[in-house]
């Protein structure tokens, strides 16, 4: 009876173990945040010009004043922020210090941009852009669940996880 309880006592533990192992070697986490707009057209606002084609990318004359550098993101942010918003681009700021992530601030120059080139809806004042053109994702700044969403999905296209 004894023998029976420690092989299975001996199987309990070795069984969880197995599993980590053939996980860890045989098994892949790989995540990503697919572009917006690459399947369905965005719903354009009157008086905007119509989305011809996809997937759907900015248009060049919008990129080129984006300071993108070499593989980087822009996060481009419309509007007055509030000092929560400033927190929380601080916050978003903070854990990238080092890479390719370009924070833009848009107040009042350009906003026939924010519906009409980034398609951009209430309560979104926050959009993030890859250097190919491609929306990858609309927030609202001064959202602390929002700012935490931000984080992740900029960690997973830069694969840091």
């Amino acid at each position: 009876m004894k023998k029976t309880k420690a092989l299975f006592l001996f199987l309990a533990l070795l069984l969880p173990i197995l599993v980590f192992l053939f996980l860890r070697f045989f098994g892949k986490n790989e995540f990503a945040v697919p572009p917006l707009y690459t399947e369905t057209f965005p719903e354009v606002p009157q008086g905007c010009a119509p989305v011809k084609a996809l997937p759907y990318r900015i248009a060049d004359s919008v990129r080129t004043k984006l300071p993108f550098g070499d593989d980087s993101l822009a996060l481009v942010t419309f509007g007055k922020l509030s000092p929560e918003a400033i927190n929380q681009l601080k916050r978003v700021g903070g854990k990238f210090p080092n890479d390719p992530v370009v924070l833009v601030q848009l107040v009042d120059s350009k906003p026939e941009w924010k519906q009409c080139v980034f398609f951009l809806k209430p309560p979104f004042d926050q959009v993030l852009v890859d250097r190919k053109g491609a929306i990858r994702g609309q927030y609202t700044v001064a959202d602390l669940d929002e700012a935490d969403r931000l984080i992740t999905e900029i960690t997973i296209i830069l694969k840091k996880y």
